[in-house]
């Protein structure tokens, strides 16, 4: 299946664009896009552990354990915000 990732800042700088497709086997939960994430782009490693991103599927907040399906939308978002 394949679902469609954007990136916010500062997640889209370490991978170069801000938004990707990313081939996933049926079933795959959101655990499973962020490991594919991680393998290829390994840097990502040191902003998720910095910040981990708050996830969102459509328009809808998710967590690792969120079923994703073909075709989805994901929106990985920095989870510090400024006032």
């Amino acid at each position: 299946m394949n679902v469609h990732v954007r990136l916010a800042e500062p997640f889209w700088r370490v991978v170069g664009q801000r938004n990707l497709d990313v081939e996933l086997a049926a079933g795959s939960r959101m655990a499973d896009l962020l490991a594919a994430l991680l393998a290829q782009y390994p840097a990502l490693a040191q902003e998720f552990a910095d910040a981990p991103p708050l996830l969102f599927v459509g328009e809808d907040e998710a967590d690792e354990a969120t079923v994703l399906g073909d075709g989805r939308h994901v929106h990985l978002v920095w989870p510090i915000a400024g006032g």
